[in-house]
């Protein structure tokens, strides 16, 4: 079995072989490549809020801007609220250079850069800590990307579970 990366100087791992632990997670990753009709991705007009409701609260959209190498390449487009009340801030509108601190925003740029590079779903997880309250928390999350022509990465998609405290 490959290693996985981890995110230095963070608990987090990305699992390139998707093996997704949380049944909403599998779920919404089914939903995506059914959306792919074919293509490599789907596009952002292929979702509808409305198929997947149970997930709004924990769904991200990020703008991509090429060549998506940079924590300035992404801007946070959409957070749902529950993701506002994980991290404790609402990044919507920032740019990850902006929003986060400096090495959050290096490492979820290199993971999106990555989703982009590939043109596949990428899984996290591990620990994230939350640096008001000290604790920490056990997230799983996946990242897929959107494509209006199949080819170019415009946004990514993605969903994340927080699965415990410790």
């Amino acid at each position: 079995m490959p290693e996985l990366l981890r995110l230095s100087p963070f608990d987090l791992y990305v699992d390139p072989l998707l093996n997704l632990q949380d049944a909403r997670l599998r779920g919404l990753l089914t939903y995506w490549t059914g959306k792919r009709e074919g293509r490599s991705m789907p596009s952002r007009a292929d979702l509808n809020p409305g198929e997947m409701v149970s997930h709004l609260p924990t769904v991200f959209l990020i703008d991509v801007m090429q060549p998506a190498v940079q924590p300035s390449h992404f801007q946070v487009r959409l957070m749902g609220t529950a993701l506002n009340d994980l991290f404790s801030a609402d990044y919507t509108g920032e740019t990850l250079d902006r929003g986060m601190s400096g090495k959050g925003g290096i490492a979820l740029s290199k993971v999106l850069g990555i989703v982009c590079q590939l043109h596949r779903p990428l899984r996290m997880h591990g620990v994230l800590p939350h640096r008001q309250s000290k604790t920490h928390t056990e997230i799983e999350a996946i990242i897929m990307p959107l494509s209006t022509d199949g080819t170019n990465v415009e946004m990514a998609f993605g969903e994340i579970i927080k699965r415990a405290s410790v």
